[in-house]
């Protein structure tokens, strides 16, 4: 059974509405309308307030339908998942006539509270948003008037502008006290954000539209200031000339003074593991890192720049009975059963004395029990603290601790009366401290079958009947109070462990639970936690292939220098190139996507992905995508993924046996209706990642894609339903096919791109000019000795600088004599100086016409966009030859 909204392609039989309608609604984060524009109701053939409170799916024709409860939520999630940010061709059903074909985009709404703009249009209509948005400006009255989101409309190239009544209200003004001017708009601007005119946010670009996000302040009429998040679209004429901006305004403080209390924390704890005397520290043991803080090493007589292995420190600190098996056994040893403890204890100082300490505790572990992280801190007690049996951990500092962790903790004496529950487990619960001191667990603690909430386990006789570690309890809820008939259970995953004495006698018990649903992940944390587990698993083929190529380099090199035979020179330049190429894949493998998409032919994804997930691995792989398959319109470092998920996958699930093979291939295919559900018939591009691997059992095919789903022993689970998700935000579908003992193919169709991968076009191959100077910055100085031979080479004069100080004095005594250097060529990051974009803005204020060049390690289109935006004329990246200088150059002073 299916939930996917009917994409079925528009039919003759169904109306067609009218061009020029449009039609936009307000929407909650359930997916309820709350707004609804003019064009909107006229659409559904509605009243003025009849759509308020329905449900978006609703509107629309979907193929399945059910009166069940939550079937309206799944068609709401779907429905998000496949037009957030992206057009999907529905069907509308409006109150009275015929059915109609619209194309529908959802807009997610800046703001702490989920909200969203949902944009209906008719399938006809164009999509450019310089003709449609007026339209829909003017038939946005409820909004306009009403909303919480400023409209406003800068029309430069006329001379007219407008605020809409909710944009003044927005700033504690009335209607008629804000005049429609641009002037209004400035006056009302933080003088620190100045740069944020509307005018001002781009440069000249080619005709067409610009959108924009920027976040400022501005003076409320009351004279404190706000911050605003401003969203919309600049709109160009034939010229390059910025006409018009046309966006909206929403009241964003409340999450900017959360931010600012979260930094305030943040710098808080930085201090404590600074200068403080809380000692942290954190051993990840899955990634193999380790991390002690600056606090930690000071407690224990470390200097703070004292190069120390975190694992040898710590185990050398602990007491000799219990330092001989290591750290992760320290740590497994003790409170098991608990994730979070608090004990005291001993370390040993640097210079052999030992001391008391308080060491508190958080431990998180496999599904398959193993330890994988550890973090935690050490409090120095008071000499003798230990020995007078003073209590090293004050009551109200337990019970604050306990408080702050996230699973809800509830304690019983013996006989079973309640001794204490913190907050999570009072909200879990919905019962107070004050009302459940003292009542037996039984009423305050009533878990139900999840399955039968009628059934009823009793959870203190399972607690004290178990002979052995009670585990986690997984099919279990907790039911309301007696008091509550309308509530419903909640869920829980739980365990308990008895609590005994000094001499071993039991004095209660000690109940730990938390809501399993406040586990999940969203699509972005989903897509993060794979990248990071997928660069762990990929870390030793990459350091492999990066040795492979430094060999070649370095040979090739010392060939040179001790025998005069440059023979081997070529090889070592292709080996630097490659190493480029893998270091930048790399990069934005690990930045992950830019929410950018662009046009990329199928052989360039398959390609950049094998480099990265097959590194050092021995299997053959065989790529199959010639050059008349269609491109794709794909964000390319999150399609990069999907791929380099499923290689890895094949990587792993091949038997250590010669003979392993994995063929990717790409082709044009043309899908009939219903044949890959839920794609529209049409033209896609398949791709296929088949391996002659062990393949997957029938038993575990349906829930490969689910999160957290694994049958690796050190695997997370995040993997393909990662790879689903990414699928799914580009409009495509996958499938997989698998027989045990033969192999598996996943199959991956895509949309193809409607435009054609851009060529950069061949450049000339002069590259000596020598009628020009040049200054370049570096602090590394052979950096600074190799490039002056090379611009010596080009015959461009030069001078060099290592800092930004050292380059605006130069530029400055240059351009006093009238003859300011042709090309500045700044590095981004200089230590203990000014950098190149601090450099350049500075150098910008004195010559507005200086020509510059970032020279940068990161090997990034979006870092190269952003630099270029600001104002820089070309972006040179590390390593470089004397060509790639010579094109840059000529670039920038041709």
């Amino acid at each position: 059974m299916s939930l996917h909204p009917k994409l079925n392609p528009p039919s003759a039989s169904l109306r067609q509405p009218p061009a020029e309608e449009a039609a936009l609604l307000a929407l909650d984060a359930a997916g309820r309308i709350t707004l609804a524009s003019t064009a909107a109701r006229k659409l559904w053939q509605t009243g003025d307030t009849e759509l308020i409170g329905e449900a978006l799916p609703n509107l629309f024709f979907f193929e399945v339908t059910s009166r069940e409860p939550d079937w309206l939520e799944a068609q709401w999630e779907v429905l998000l998942a496949a037009a957030l940010d992206q057009t999907v061709p529905l069907t509308a059903h409006p109150r009275e006539g015929a059915p109609c074909d619209v194309t529908v985009r959802l807009e997610k709404l800046p703001g702490a509270t989920p909200a969203y703009l949902a944009h209906v249009r008719p399938a006809a209509a164009p999509a450019g948003i310089a003709t449609a948005l007026p339209n829909e400006l003017a038939g946005l009255t409820v909004l306009a008037d009403k909303g919480s989101i400023g409209l406003f409309d800068l029309n430069l190239k006329d001379g007219q502008v407008y605020y809409s009544p909710s944009w003044k209200k927005l700033l504690g003004f009335a209607e008629q006290e804000l005049a429609n001017t641009y002037d209004t708009w400035l006056k009302l601007l933080h003088p620190d954000d100045s740069a944020a005119a509307p005018d001002r946010i781009a440069k000249k670009s080619s005709s067409g539209t610009r959108p924009f996000s920027l976040e400022f302040r501005m003076q409320h009429r009351r004279g404190h200031y706000l911050w605003i998040q401003s969203s919309g679209v600049q709109i160009f004429g034939a010229g390059g000339t910025l006409e018009r901006v046309i966006g909206v305004h929403a009241d964003i403080t409340e999450r900017k003074e959360q931010e600012e209390s979260a930094l305030t924390g943040e710098e808080r704890l930085r201090n404590l593991a600074g200068s403080g005397p809380l000692g942290l520290f954190e051993f990840d043991f899955a990634q193999k890192r380790f991390w002690l803080s600056p606090a930690w090493k000071h407690l224990l007589g470390h200097a703070e720049n004292e190069a120390t292995d975190a694992m040898e420190a710590f185990q050398a600190a602990l007491p000799p009975e219990e330092a001989g098996n290591g750290v992760e056994a320290f740590f497994l040893s003790r409170h098991t059963g608990e994730a979070t403890y608090l004990e005291t204890g001993r370390l040993r100082h640097k210079d052999g004395h030992f001391f008391p300490v308080l060491l508190g505790a958080h431990r998180q572990f496999s599904p398959e029990h193993e330890l994988q992280r550890i973090t935690g801190f050490h409090l120095a007690l008071p000499a003798g603290a230990l020995a007078a049996g003073d209590t090293p951990v004050p009551p109200a500092f337990l019970a604050e601790a306990l408080a702050a962790v996230t699973e809800a903790v509830l304690v019983t004496d013996m006989r079973g009366k309640v001794l204490y529950l913190n907050a999570k487990a009072a909200q879990l619960t919905g019962c107070t401290e004050e009302n459940a001191l003292g009542r037996p667990v039984g009423e305050i603690f009533r878990i139900v079958l999840r399955d039968n909430p009628a059934a009823t386990d009793e959870a203190l006789e399972c607690a004290l009947t178990a002979t052995e570690s009670l585990g986690f309890m997984a099919n279990h809820a907790i039911a309301p109070p007696a008091d509550n008939d309308q509530a419903q259970p909640v869920p829980i995953v739980w365990t308990a462990r008895q609590s005994a004495d000094g001499n071993g006698n039991a004095q209660g018990v000690i109940f730990v639970f938390r809501n399993p649903d406040e586990l999940s992940l969203t699509p972005d944390e989903l897509v993060k936690a794979n990248r990071f587990e997928s660069l762990g698993v990929l870390a030793s083929g990459i350091a492999h292939d990066f040795n492979n190529l430094l060999t070649t380099i370095l040979g090739g090199v010392s060939l040179a220098k001790d025998t005069r035979d440059d023979s081997g020179l070529a090889d070592s330049e292709k080996a630097c190139l490659a190493a480029k190429a893998l270091t930048k894949q790399l990069l934005l493998f690990a930045k992950g996507g830019t929410h950018v998409k662009n046009v990329v032919a199928p052989v360039d994804i398959l390609t950049d992905s094998s480099r990265l997930a097959a590194a050092g691995a021995t299997v053959q792989i065989s790529i199959d995508a010639p050059s008349d398959i269609a491109p794709v319109l794909v964000d390319r470092a999150q399609i990069s993924q999907v791929f380099q998920n499923l290689i890895i996958n094949a990587v792993q699930a091949m038997p250590d046996t010669p003979g392993a093979k994995i063929w990717l291939r790409a082709a044009n295919v043309t899908l009939t209706e219903g044949q890959i559900p839920p794609l529209p018939a049409g033209n896609y591009v398949d791709f296929e990642v088949r391996d002659n691997g062990s393949g997957i059992p029938p038993e575990n095919l349906q829930k490969i894609f689910d999160p957290f789903f694994t049958t690796k022993k050190h695997g997370t689970g995040l993997g393909l339903a990662t790879v689903l998700s990414i699928v799914h935000q580009h409009g495509g579908q996958i499938g997989v096919d698998s027989t045990v003992g033969e192999g598996t193919a996943f199959s991956v169709f895509l949309p193809p791109a409607e435009q054609p991968v851009e060529v950069e076009a061949r450049r000339a191959p002069t590259l000596r000019f020598g009628t020009g100077r040049v200054l370049f910055m570096d602090d590394d100085e052979k950096i600074c000795i190799l490039t002056g031979s090379m611009l010596a080479s080009l015959e461009y004069k030069y001078d060099i600088a290592h800092n930004g100080e050292e380059a605006i004095a130069l530029y400055r005594r240059y351009l006093n004599i009238g003859r300011p250097y042709d090309a500045v060529i700044l590095d981004l990051t200089v230590i203990g100086g000014i950098g190149g974009k601090e450099t350049f803005l500075q150098l910008q204020e004195m010559d507005p016409d200086v020509r510059a060049i970032v020279a940068s390690g990161y090997d990034n289109d979006e870092m190269a966009r952003r630099f270029l935006d600001l104002g820089f004329c070309g972006y040179l990246t590390k390593p470089y030859r004397v060509t790639d200088l010579g094109k840059v150059l000529k670039a920038v002073l041709g």
